[in-house]
């Protein structure tokens, strides 16, 4: 069995690789969308079959792991060990951009062990730009992604989907904009964490933070950041799988602004840097 972090990310990021292919040459197509619960939080048949060909492909290298996939669940390998692979996976992150016709999603698989999420990857294949992330570093279509070390000089960019489509911002999404605006932040809604999460990761982007998520949507992005030095907070943590949760995270030197969204989000949860 394939047994170091280095090894199970290459194995995932191929799986997310032939996925994405699959996802972009239906891209564009008719979509057979049916809705799950929000008008915006739909399924299509790329979905599942994007999802089956990534638990196929997990399941034949690491027999002795579990996928956790958006859409098929949880479904156990072989009997499984404290310290066996956990594979979170979104076969399409942004399902809602795919259906229509906007060309921003992603796959993403994030990796937990123990308990810790150590590794995962995130694939855009229209870019086809490749983020992952394994053992504390992170590259980008393998080249190295480095730490920044200082804010930029121009207003923080923050990717936010806050306030959630569907209603009027609650008390919590009020209070979180508010922030947002006292920072004179720069907000973008792109309807993808995953890609947040990596943008972040990059240096693309200062701050990602949502309120309507599930596991995985950010281990993966977890990774990233973490990996290049910045923070992540979530609540709970981890992330659950079968209710929403919110996260935020941050770019090294925008610690104070990603800590004051994670207090409007949760301000009894956020205390501690995870």
């Amino acid at each position: 069995m394939t047994s170091t972090v280095q090894d199970l990310i290459d194995v995932a990021a191929q799986s997310a690789v032939d996925a994405g292919r699959l996802v972009r040459q239906r891209f564009g197509e008719p979509t057979d969308a049916s809705r799950k619960q929000a008008a915006h939080d739909v399924v299509t048949g790329t979905d599942l079959a994007a999802e089956a060909l990534i638990r196929a492909a997990l399941g034949d290298a690491v027999a002795r792991s579990t996928v956790v996939g958006e859409e098929g669940g949880r479904q156990d390998g072989a009997p499984t060990g404290p310290d066996d692979p956990v594979w979170l996976v979104d076969p399409i992150d942004g399902t809602y951009n795919f259906v229509r016709g906007i060309p921003f999603f992603c796959v993403s698989i994030g990796l937990r062990i123990g308990g810790r999420t150590v590794g995962g990857c995130v694939y855009d294949p229209l870019r086809e730009e490749l983020f992952t992330a394994a053992d504390g570093r992170a590259w980008l279509n393998g080249a190295a992604l480095p730490t920044r070390t200082s804010a930029s000089s121009a207003p923080p960019l923050v990717l936010c989907d806050i306030p959630n489509a569907g209603g009027p911002p609650s008390t919590t999404e009020t209070d979180l904009l508010a922030a947002l605006l006292t920072a004179a932040a720069d907000v973008r809604r792109l309807g993808s964490s995953a890609l947040a999460l990596a943008y972040v990761a990059a240096g693309r982007a200062d701050v990602a933070a949502n309120a309507d998520v599930y596991d995985w949507d950010t281990a993966a992005g977890r990774a990233l950041v973490t990996a290049t030095g910045g923070g992540y907070l979530s609540h709970p943590d981890p992330l659950p799988t079968r209710r929403r949760g919110s996260f935020v995270a941050w770019a090294p030197a925008y610690g104070t602004l990603g800590r004051a969204v994670g207090e409007a989000l949760h301000p009894d949860s956020f205390a501690e840097v995870v």
